[in-house]
């Protein structure tokens, strides 16, 4: 058995999978927020990260965007580049917000 197909493996894809559902919204956010920190128009950071830094400053980056993604799909349907990529596709403005959920009594 694969170690992704136990319960346990599972659960931590589970995590993920708002990122991946959002992967074009983290994508982009991921190039503007390394360019504006790595370029000279940015920071200017660029060769200045050591190289025992490199991974995780990534590793921190990408754990910032799942929780983020986390926080945005419990509250709408789409990440904003998707959202705006389904409605150019559909040529008609996509729901976004999820429904309200009505409070437990």
């Amino acid at each position: 058995m694969h170690a992704l197909q136990t319960q346990a493996g599972a659960r931590w894809l589970g995590w993920l999978a708002p990122a991946g559902r959002m992967a074009l919204t983290n994508y982009l956010l991921q190039s503007i927020i390394c360019t504006l920190l790595f370029y000279g128009y940015g920071l200017g950071y660029f060769e200045q990260l050591p190289r025992s830094w490199q991974i995780p400053f990534a590793l921190g980056l990408f754990a910032l965007q799942v929780l983020c993604s986390r926080w945005w799909l419990q509250r709408f349907r789409f990440g904003p580049a998707e959202w705006l990529w389904r409605s150019l596709t559909y040529a008609r403005l996509q729901p976004m917000r999820l429904p309200l959920r009505p409070a437990l009594q």
